[in-house]
């Protein structure tokens, strides 16, 4: 196996738990092709683990261990996928409710986790896989791959999945993530298909705490559903009773149904995809709610805010869930100024003592950065904001500590006074 020093500097972050080296960081490895492993020592030829190479990426090498009694390959595959299932069966199906296992439909068989069968089994980096999604929806596994340096080894990472979670069938997303200027791109072989046992059915019908929702994993974004924002939802149930409710850039109206569910007396659903407004309706009729007591509108959301404004018309709760304002880092600055006229818009539509739910989904917007949006928003509109939530990614959502570009989620509920 090839080898390459890292860098004194980096050794200590490596083996706290940071999975990314650079390009600009190491020295370049001779005779290394995209897919290789790399035996990566310390500046005194020292074993510190083996990592994974990317030859066309900014990150050119993930780390896969530091540990010296472990070897890339399919037994290291199982062992993560088997340690990542006991993980979420704790951190989903109630490590204290027996029950919840008992009511969890044999049928999908070690990844039945109770109210849920929709989730995420393998969260890349902070499951020791760096680069690999999966997702489950009611037994299917939906794949997808940060690197296509984890394309040689694609046939043994599908057969670990296979023997440790049994599942109806995999599905292959294909391959995303940041290439260098001038890479080629992956070749047909990265092209979604199916790559284990059935076919997904499309839609299939997935349960979130109980709730019904239709997902389309071949076609839908990132793997179907935006997982991450499962509690979250469950959170906005609860505090929807009695309220009237506007979900901005409400996809397939996942934050929406929550809503009508939790007894929300109408719902309002603003996404600019006449097919996305389409499949909150499906969910809607899915769950043999009422489509006439609640409104589905296609359009701009800060278009449908003036609107708003311009009618006087106010909401118990007001989401906002807009797609990354800040896809790289470049664009923060223009993000922060984006997602500050959206709280400020948005905090104006919201009734006195009313909830303000705001969200973004950019690792490159901080915490800290999110919440100045949110002061300034308030201080422009003279609204003061009292905090209730505070959240980021779910259980099933890991990262180290030493690695904050895994942190990306933000999700605040708030009392517009």
């Amino acid at each position: 196996m090839p080898a390459v020093s890292v860098p004194e500097r980096l050794v200590g972050h490596l083996l706290a738990g940071h999975p990314w080296l650079y390009a600009d960081a190491v020295p370049t490895i001779p005779g290394v092709a995209t897919g290789d492993f790399v035996a990566l020592e310390t500046p005194r030829r020292r074993p510190l683990g083996v990592a994974l190479y990317d030859g066309a990426s900014p990150i050119a090498l993930r780390v896969l261990s530091t540990r010296g009694d472990e070897h890339p390959g399919p037994a290291l595959w199982r062992r993560r996928i088997a340690d990542a299932l006991a993980l979420r069966r704790l951190a989903l199906a109630g490590a204290d409710d027996p029950g919840a296992r008992r009511r969890a439909d044999p049928s999908q068989g070690p990844l039945a986790l109770g109210e849920t069968d929709a989730y995420r089994l393998i969260h890349g980096e902070g499951d020791r896989l760096p680069g690999v999604v999966v997702d489950v929806y009611a037994g299917h596994l939906a794949l997808k791959l940060d690197t296509p340096a984890w394309m040689p080894h694609l046939q043994g990472l599908v057969a670990a999945l296979e023997e440790v979670a049994a599942p109806r069938g995999i599905y292959f997303k294909g391959v995303a993530g940041q290439r260098r200027a001038g890479a080629p791109a992956p070749g047909p072989e990265a092209a979604p298909r199916v790559l284990s046992g059935a076919a997904p059915p499309d839609p299939v019908i997935v349960r979130e705490h109980g709730m019904a929702l239709q997902v389309s994993i071949q076609s839908g974004q990132k793997t179907g559903l935006f997982l991450d924002q499962r509690e979250n939802r469950a959170l906005i149930r609860r505090w929807a009773r009695g309220r009237e409710v506007l979900n901005l850039f409400s996809y397939t109206g996942g934050f929406s149904l929550a809503a009508a569910l939790g007894g929300a007396t109408r719902v309002t659903s603003v996404d600019t995809a006449a097919g996305a407004i389409a499949g909150a309706r499906a969910n809607f009729a899915l769950s043999g709610l009422d489509l006439d007591e609640h409104e589905f509108v296609v359009g701009d959301a800060f278009a449908y805010l003036e609107r708003c404004a311009a009618e006087e018309r106010v909401f118990d709760l007001v989401i906002a869930d807009p797609p990354s304002f800040a896809p790289r880092r470049q664009a923060v600055t223009k993000a922060l100024r984006a997602y500050t006229r959206l709280h400020a818009q948005a905090l104006a539509q919201v009734r006195p003592g009313g909830l303000f739910a705001a969200s973004s989904c950019s690792s490159h917007i901080t915490m800290d950065a999110f919440l100045g949006t949110l002061r300034e928003a308030a201080a422009r509109v003279r609204r003061p904001l009292r905090l209730l939530e505070v959240r980021g990614e779910p259980a099933d959502h890991p990262s180290f500590l030493h690695f904050p570009e895994g942190r990306y989620l933000k999700f605040v509920l708030m009392i517009a006074d």
